[in-house]
């Protein structure tokens, strides 16, 4: 719940803001990361699985 709360909070103050290449890749991989958790969740909600895949392992170090 906090987490929609703060974007929320702060995608509102991204309105006609341009980002720099570096800090627009950094949100997309961030942005990837959270997908993949939210996915793991889900997952692990559905089917009661909680292992972490490598690839998803590797995604969540950033790799």
């Amino acid at each position: 719940m906090r987490f929609v709360a703060a974007a929320g909070r702060t995608v509102p103050g991204l309105r006609d803001r341009t980002l720099d290449d570096d800090k627009r890749t950094l949100v997309h991989e961030n942005v990837a990361r959270v997908r993949a958790t939210l996915d793991w969740i889900e997952t692990a909600v559905d089917t009661g699985k909680v292992d972490v895949d490598d690839e998803l392992a590797r995604l969540l170090k950033g790799e």
